[in-house]
């Protein structure tokens, strides 16, 4: 059986991608994501949280670039231990982390070629689809969808570098802001809500010591683009300061 400490757990259409630590030796980390049963995302219910132990059974895998991380396997088995955010988040610095952009995915990141801000990499280019890097800044956006909202971040790098609209795909962040616009008490709730994660949020979090992102890749699309997304985001969000709005 294959140990992981869940690391990632984020919103893949009405499943979730997860993603989890396997120590191989005293002080080092893989990233390695373990695959549902069927397709690529699992789905509710999904006991498990960001921390916690899990284990498998692995199962032959054929995985292709960027995604050398995946892993078959034939479900999760709880282990009843967790660590906190803490831990995580120093075993975490143990594993895939980067300073800059070009050394994420060890390819040159490229702008959207139609005027928007996006960031993308070729699938064939990149070695591999999650990293870690520390941040400086950051400041959210919140956009309408159909079916609720679109929410993406700016992000500075410790390296300068800007990632100028990247979605955040983090499930516990995304419930937090869910719970946001559950409050707010108006047709359009979402102005109030993006002024108050950036007036009052995004100060919390980078006057932080544990200021720390994981971008990931997704599957490539029909164009053959990867576009970078924001799987974690720390300090994770406390439901308490949803009492400050």
């Amino acid at each position: 059986m294959t140990e992981l400490i869940l690391s990632d757990i984020t919103v893949m259409g009405e499943g979730y991608c997860v993603i989890g630590l396997e120590q191989i030796s005293p002080a080092s980390f893989r990233s390695t994501r373990p695959m549902p049963p069927q397709g690529f995302a699992w789905r509710e219910p999904f006991p498990f949280r960001r921390g916690d132990a899990a284990q498998f059974e692995p199962r032959p895998t054929v995985a292709n670039r960027p995604h050398v991380e995946d892993q078959q396997c034939n479900g999760l088995c709880r282990t009843y231990r967790e660590v906190s955010d803490e831990t995580l988040l120093e075993d975490l610095r143990q594993a895939e982390i980067a300073e800059q952009l070009a050394d994420l995915f060890g390819c040159q990141p490229q702008s959207s070629d139609q005027g928007g801000r996006a960031i993308w990499v070729k699938p064939d280019e990149a070695k591999r689809s999650i990293c870690g890097c520390e941040y400086d800044n950051l400041r959210f956006r919140l956009f309408p969808e159909p079916e609720g909202f679109n929410l993406r971040a700016e992000l500075v790098l410790r390296s300068n570098e800007r990632l100028s609209s990247i979605p955040v795909v983090d499930r516990e962040w995304r419930r937090f802001v869910r719970s946001l616009l559950e409050c707010i008490r108006r047709s359009n709730p979402l102005p109030l809500a993006e002024r108050f994660l950036n007036r009052k949020i995004a100060d919390r979090l980078c006057f932080s010591e544990h200021r720390f992102v994981r971008i990931g890749l997704p599957r490539p699309r029909a164009d053959q683009h990867c576009w970078l997304m924001l799987d974690s985001l720390f300090p994770q969000p406390q439901s308490a300061w949803a009492d400050e709005l």
